[in-house]
């Protein structure tokens, strides 16, 4: 047998996910997740209170004494000790967080002493403001997306006089308002769905459902006073401006750069100015905009809330023990015999049968009566023996008689299962129609088209159709969108519903 070469000890090799060019760990976020995160984020937001004040940086010396002047007095040497400041500073530093340099030194004194001064470098500046943001649940630009909407239908407006006037400039500062306007909006909308969705899982809490009410109201008065009232002319607008040629473009951003910036630098200047066009399109202007998937999230989070309210309602403010009850009448029927069950039934609920102790009570030394043992026996008639237990007036009450009520709701569930099936067969018959050629509905066609319409437009295709199935699986609803697009009046009992034309396909 040949003995085995050692392999050339070398750096490990790179993985397929270190080639494909995707962000990994970011080394300065180091200080949030740490073990010792709350040393290392002390003298982070310590460096950025200084920032406001020093453009020089902080010496070590003077961190030194803000960081003792952050920490209790009773407590300051042996929180100093356990801090190590000198090295977490230098994990700082490594990490990118925190950028050091030496200070000159002017005197011999100077030699002797730490002479490094520390500054935030600008992504440690931007994670500490982020944390801190997170933590106070500041919501992002919420108060300005008030007027959001308005401001971005003027703003439009004024860029595009701008640039039918030939003024490039005034075009381009219009523009950015747009730029910085939408960038209010769409931190307003991101903050809206995450707490929609938050409020919205889990069980039914008061925190939850207040949380959920207050985003809804957010909503109203921004998107409900302002995106409805505006979109017409923000949707006017937008094609209009994208519809500009690639000269206007060019213009506009060397209104931004200059002339004399870079050809890379006017690219992606133009890039981004025409990136906002874009997103403005996806938000106003396409099948189907993002605004109004919005509003109908926030119309979709409304029965929850009422469902939430009344929950806590109907419980009074106590937890439910509803999920243990069935899950006891559960295990109680499934026991092999009627003792087991019974064991079950004591040991859940503690209702041992009684136990009496014959236990002798003491003699008092002067009983003030005879007592009940040594008393004669009292003499009961047979009479009270046996009627004892009965009231002498009055009758004994009846069983109230609910089979009149129990027929009745037979009946009812017999007619609405054959309305249902009714209603199901003429919705059938009307697949391969458009909507505009619908006879008017009755009240249970209504009703279960409304369901599979609500169905359909959680589920949109990429050619714009609709599709849903109801509740119980049995039907499924296809709309195609009619083209030219036109509106259709669908007649029902309690009213007109206006909606989209559109070819329903109505399967089993």
């Amino acid at each position: 047998m040949t003995e085995a070469t050692a392999e050339p000890v070398g750096r490990p090799g790179l993985s397929e996910w270190d080639l494909l060019g995707l962000p990994g760990p970011i080394q300065s976020a180091n200080f949030l997740t740490a073990p010792l995160a709350h040393q290392y984020r002390l003298i982070v937001d310590v460096l950025a209170q200084q920032q406001s004040v020093s453009l020089t940086g902080v010496g070590y010396d003077e961190l030194v004494a803000l960081v003792r002047a952050e920490l209790p007095e009773a407590s300051v040497p042996e929180l100093l000790d356990e801090l190590n400041l000198e090295s977490r500073l230098a994990s700082l530093v490594g990490w990118g967080t925190v950028e050091a340099w030496q200070d000159r030194a002017e005197t011999e004194a100077d030699f002797l002493r730490n002479r490094s001064r520390y500054q935030l470098t600008e992504t440690g500046a931007f994670l500490q403001r982020m944390a801190g943001q997170l933590e106070a649940d500041v919501g992002a630009g919420s108060t300005a997306a008030l007027m959001a909407p308005g401001s971005l239908a003027d703003r439009l407006a004024a860029t595009l006089l701008a640039i039918e006037e030939g003024d490039f400039a005034a075009a381009s500062t219009e523009y950015a308002q747009v730029e910085t306007t939408l960038a209010a909006m769409s931190g307003a909308a991101a903050s809206w769905q995450s707490k929609l969705a938050a409020a919205l899982g889990g069980p039914p809490e008061e925190a939850r459902i207040t949380r959920l009410l207050e985003t809804i109201l957010a909503y109203v008065e921004a998107w409900g006073a302002g995106v409805d009232a505006y979109s017409s002319r923000i949707g006017a607008a937008v094609p209009r401006l994208a519809a500009q040629p690639d000269d206007v473009w060019r213009r506009l951003a060397l209104a931004r750069v200059q002339t004399t910036a870079p050809e890379y630098a006017v690219a992606d200047a133009v890039d981004e100015l025409i990136q906002v066009v874009r997103t403005l399109e996806h938000w106003f202007c396409s099948r189907s905009p993002q605004a109004q998937r919005l509003r109908r999230q926030m119309r979709d989070a409304i029965s929850p809330v009422l469902r939430s309210h009344r929950t806590l309602l109907a419980v009074g403010g106590t937890v439910s023990r509803k999920a243990d009850l069935v899950r006891l009448a559960h295990a109680i029927e499934s026991a092999p015999d009627a003792g087991r069950a019974w064991e079950l039934w004591t040991s859940a609920t503690s209702l041992f049968a009684a136990q009496h102790l014959r236990v002798l009570a003491p003699e008092p030394d002067r009983p003030a009566q005879t007592s009940v043992w040594d008393a004669p026996p009292a003499a009961v008639s047979s009479r009270l023996r046996a009627q004892g237990q009965r009231s002498l007036a009055g009758a004994a009450p009846r069983m109230a008689d609910t089979s009149v009520a129990r027929a009745r709701a037979r009946q009812l569930a017999v007619q609405e299962r054959a309305d249902l099936a009714r209603a199901e067969a003429a919705l059938a018959q009307r697949s391969g129609t458009d909507l505009s050629a619908w006879e008017p509905l009755t009240s249970t066609e209504a009703k279960l088209f409304l369901d599979l319409l609500s169905a359909a437009r959680n589920h949109p295709d990429a050619d714009g159709a609709l599709t849903g199935v109801s509740t119980d699986g049995r039907w499924r609803l296809r709309l195609l969108p009619a083209n030219p697009s036109r509106t259709a009046i669908v007649r029902t009992p309690d009213g007109r519903l206006a909606l989209a034309d559109a070819r329903v396909e109505i399967t089993p």
